[in-house]
């Protein structure tokens, strides 16, 4: 699993010093170019959809790997935000791209 999260790890790198679609685009791009994430891409789906990281790891791969800020800064949102990441990388290059701000956007009020 330790292989499998380095993959993980690199694909976060995307999102730093980008906006949101454009990592995505970034991680679509590197899935389709590199055999490598390819072959990882199940088992990082499996673990992140099964929550299977340690307790505390999934934000602290947001927050530090990714280096992005969480509204609740807790595993529970770093998995949506994880989940949501997913989703948007596992579309073709012309898919609609959720952005996180508007799919999670806090209750005001």
């Amino acid at each position: 699993m330790n292989n499998t999260i380095d993959y993980l790890k690199s694909m976060l790198h995307c999102f730093i010093d980008e906006f949101y679609s454009e990592g995505v685009k970034n991680v679509r791009k590197d899935l389709n170019q590199n055999q490598s994430y390819k072959d990882n891409w199940s088992e990082i789906v499996r673990i992140v959809l099964n929550k299977e990281l340690k307790d505390g790891q999934a934000l602290d791969l947001i927050h530090n790997t990714a280096n992005l800020p969480l509204y609740e800064n807790s595993d529970e949102e770093a998995y949506r935000w994880l989940s949501l990441m997913l989703i948007n990388v596992s579309g073709s290059d012309d898919d609609l791209i959720l952005d996180y701000k508007d799919v999670f956007k806090p209750n005001e009020g």
